[in-house]
């Protein structure tokens, strides 16, 4: 179907809110300050990567780290001035999926493409997965 000639629809108010929170956690992941994220969390959060054992909290102190490590972090080759650039907000129900970007200033590094979804139960995250793929 050609995309132009797809029909609007007004977006549900519960998607928006979910695709609101799902944003401004990765906003402060961007400038820096997950922690800060965690409020949108359920204690209970289950998360789903196969890098980081515990919840939530032990997810954000790992992302904490590799913020730190800047240059030897996860995008190889990269500076400190790495951006998360959001691409794509998704929602579906109790879904939302965000497509990110990761970059550094090194135009020769492709960064890390990303996929975080979230489950929602009411306006709390009860359930995370994150998908990466270097480019």
């Amino acid at each position: 179907m050609d995309s132009s000639k797809r029909s609007e629809t007004p977006e549900n108010s519960v998607n928006k809110i979910h695709k609101d929170i799902a944003g401004e956690f990765l906003n402060l992941i961007g400038v820096g300050r997950p922690k800060e994220g965690l409020r949108f969390f359920t204690a209970d959060c289950k998360t789903h990567n196969p890098y980081v054992i515990g919840g939530m909290d032990a997810l954000i102190d790992a992302m904490i780290a590799v913020q730190k490590k800047g240059a030897e972090g996860i995008i190889e080759g990269s500076t400190v001035d790495f951006k998360l650039i959001v691409r794509n907000v998704l929602a579906d129900g109790d879904l939302v999926a965000v497509h990110t970007h990761l970059s550094s200033s090194n135009p020769n590094n492709g960064g890390l493409r990303q996929v975080h979804l979230f489950r929602f139960s009411g306006d709390k995250i009860v359930e995370y997965w994150d998908i990466t793929q270097q480019v």
